[in-house]
This record gives C-alpha cells, sequence and structure tokens, in this order.
C-alpha cells in the first residue's frame, strides 16, 4: 500500500475509539473498529513492534553502526523509537540489538526516557534478528512484561520519520490480509542485464512498485513462516531483507 498524503491526521488509538478521520483515513479506521468488535463487546486491537538493530554498519562504511550514529547530539536510533512512542496504541516494543551493544542500547533507552522498549539479543543476519524480537513476543516468560499481539510491525531502526496514518494503514490491511507493507512508485529505471553484465531488457516503471518499510503482518501469520524456515535457510537463501517474503516462501 502506498503512503497517503503528508499532512493527514493520526488516529489516537487503532480499534473502536477511532473517529474524525477523513476519506481514506475514515474507511480505513471504520473497517479496523468492525473488525475489533466481539460478542461482548468491544476492544482495541493489539500491536505490537519488531525493530531489528543488529546491523554493524558495513554498507554505510562506518565504524559506528548507523542505528547509533548521532543525528544532533542524539542516536538516530532514539528519533526512531521516539516516532512509535507517539503512536499510543503500539502496546510493546521489542528491539533487536547485538551483545556487544546491548549496555549501549540499555543507556539510550534510560538517557532519552525511553518507555515500551524490551530488548533481546541479535542474530546473524536481520531475518534472525527479527525471529528473536517475533518469539520474545510469543513466549509467555515468567516476570515478562511482553503479550502476544494480534498485529506485528516490523519496521527499520535507522529510519525514524513514519508516519502514524503509514503505520495505521498497514496495521488495517495486515488485519484484513495477513501481510502488508507500504510501497512507492519506482523513480530509477530498474534493467535486467544479461549473464555477460550487458543490458538484457528494461523493467516497465508503471508496473512496478519498490516495497518500503513499515510492514505489518497479523502475528500467527508472520511468526508460523518464520519457525517453517530453517536456519540454514533464513540464513543463507534470502537475498533481500524484507520480512514479507518469509511469508511469501510460506506459500510457495
Amino acid at each position: 500500500m502506498e503512503p497517503g498524503p503528508p499532512g493527514s491526521s493520526g488516529p489516537a488509538e487503532p480499534g473502536p475509539c477511532l473517529s474524525g478521520q477523513r476519506g481514506a483515513d475514515h474507511a480505513a479506521s471504520a473497517s479496523l473498529q468492525s473488525a475489533a468488535r466481539t460478542e461482548s463487546g468491544r476492544h482495541s486491537l493489539a500491536v505490537a513492534a519488531v525493530l531489528p538493530a543488529g546491523g554493524c554498519g558495513e554498507r554505510m562504511g562506518v565504524p559506528t553502526p548507523k542505528q547509533f550514529c548521532p543525528i544532533l547530539e542524539r542516536p538516530l536510533i532514539s528519533y526512531t523509537l521516539q516516532a512509535l512512542e507517539r503512536v499510543c496504541w503500539i502496546k510493546d516494543i521489542v528491539v533487536a540489538v547485538t551483545g556487544e551493544n546491548m549496555e549501549v542500547m540499555k543507556s539510550i533507552i534510560q538517557k532519552y526516557q525511553h518507555e515500551r522498549i524490551s530488548l533481546v539479543e541479535a542474530g546473524v543476519t536481520r531475518h534472525r534478528s527479527i525471529f528473536s524480537g517475533l518469539k520474545a513476543l510469543a513466549e509467555d516468560q515468567l516476570n515478562s512484561k511482553l503479550s502476544k499481539p494480534e498485529v506485528v510491525i516490523i519496521h527499520d531502526a535507522v529510519r525514524p520519520f513514519v508516519e502514524e496514518d503509514v503505520l495505521l494503514k498497514v496495521v488495517t490491511a495486515a488485519k484484513e490480509h495477513g501481510a502488508a507493507g507500504a510501497i512507492r512508485p519506482l523513480v530509477s529505471t530498474v534493467i535486467s542485464p544479461s549473464a555477460d553484465g550487458c543490458l538484457d531488457h528494461s523493467l516497465e516503471r508503471a508496473r512496478h512498485r519498490a516495497s518500503e518499510m513499515p510492514q505489518a503482518f497479523l502475528f500467527d501469520v508472520i511468526y508460523e513462516a518464520y519457525q517453517q524456515m530453517t536456519y540454514k535457510r533464513i540464513t543463507q537463501r534470502f537475498t533481500t531483507n524484507s520480512p514479507a517474503t518469509i511469508v511469501e516462501v510460506r506459500k510457495q
């Protein structure tokens, strides 16, 4: 789904308390309200978020992982957490970080007074980190403050400019279809090269879209998909970091 127009108002809560939305936002909130109704009454949709943050900054070519790079003297990941914390209907936020950066992440949470944050150890790949976050939400552990959500959002730790209306739309679509994600029109020309590196053909931009974050899933759909992938397949097979790929492969 493509992001809505800038400046659209965001809801206070996904579920029956949504009101006052216009146009597509109104239709989305009404759909979510309907889905939230039960015979015994109404309830808010349980939503959590998972942020894989175990990258080492290799592609960026800097010694500090980009999620910890300072922007105006504040780590980038802190801005992303702040953006998600402003969305009051996201109940839990799970961040997957490497063991060596666990104390760094704890100090960021304390310094900037982040709330609703739980930490898990990241895996050797992005997919393994996401799976670690999902397992933390799925398992009923003693003294754990986490609870299994109905829908889970997966977002990049280094993308703080995420709008609440986009989050609402992907959650609403995931509730209806099982999985959803933000997309945008292609800007650059995408080509398919031949084996010798020459141009084979160009893709028609109007027929394709670029996949973006955030993505949202019914929790059982994405968790079961990751469970069915072996360690080797999750670690080595996938050339894309998109969790939607895991669901796609599961269906094949």
